[in-house]
């Protein structure tokens, strides 16, 4: 019996001592809960799918809670694909201040080969499809369109499932070097076309070196198409 009132005495006297101990103190659940509406938020804004982990801190750590909102800021902006680093400040009368992590995973549809493809090929519409990845670590020069890699040449060959990026593509070649062309020169109106002997090679939009067939000039040209380049006169 004396043991039986001794263990209510201990109760009644430490459980208030306990609620006030929780109510001092951040619960670090809503702590991380603070911080992934902060990440959302700068995140929100981008046309892609997103996924948020932030990593708890050490339950020993005690943070007073704060009479005022918190200031949350991360390292670096705008937030990137894998690990980032968030700072959370308290401003008031007791400050504090700590670092938070959180990792963050993007997602999006990136164009990618239907099958084996080989160096030189033209891509054509059945060569790819759009794909849904996690875009951590790659490079801005995926394509997302499939109209702007259809037409073009591959660099090198590729397999099945191959991102397809700016950099494996080209250009294909409309005129080579030695082809017979047409000179088209426009001013004011003005127009007059000549043969021309090409002196070397290029894809529509690239500027390239031609000799006047007639007068042995060399002029520089804007490859229009396989057989015709813009001079400006």
């Amino acid at each position: 019996m004396k043991l039986f009132s001794k263990t209510l005495i201990f109760l009644l006297l430490s459980t208030p001592a306990a609620f006030a101990t929780s109510a001092t103190f951040t619960n670090h659940q809503e702590l991380k809960g603070t911080v992934h509406a902060y990440l959302t938020s700068k995140l929100s804004n981008l046309d892609t799918e997103f996924s948020i982990n932030v990593l708890s801190i050490d339950q020993r750590l005690k943070l007073k809670k704060c009479p005022i909102a918190l200031e949350i800021k991360a390292s670096r902006e705008p937030i990137k694909a894998g690990r980032n680093t968030v700072s959370v400040r308290c401003d008031a009368d007791v400050s504090w201040r700590i670092f938070m992590s959180a990792h963050v995973q993007l997602f999006g549809h990136v164009l990618v080969s239907r099958h084996p493809l080989s160096k030189g090929h033209l891509i054509r519409k059945e060569d790819i499809e759009l794909q849904r990845i996690e875009l951590n670590g790659l490079r801005s020069n995926y394509l997302t369109h499939s109209k702007s890699a259809i037409n073009n040449v591959l660099k090198r060959s590729i397999n099945r499932g191959v991102i397809i990026s700016v950099k494996i593509l080209s250009k294909p070649t409309l005129i080579n070097k030695g082809d017979t062309i047409t000179i088209l020169a426009k001013n004011n109106g003005f127009k007059i076309s000549m043969k021309a002997i090409a002196l070397s090679a290029g894809a529509k939009g690239d500027k390239i070196r031609a000799r006047n067939v007639k007068t042995k000039k060399i002029v520089q040209g804007t490859v229009l198409n396989s057989q015709t380049i813009l001079v400006s006169i």
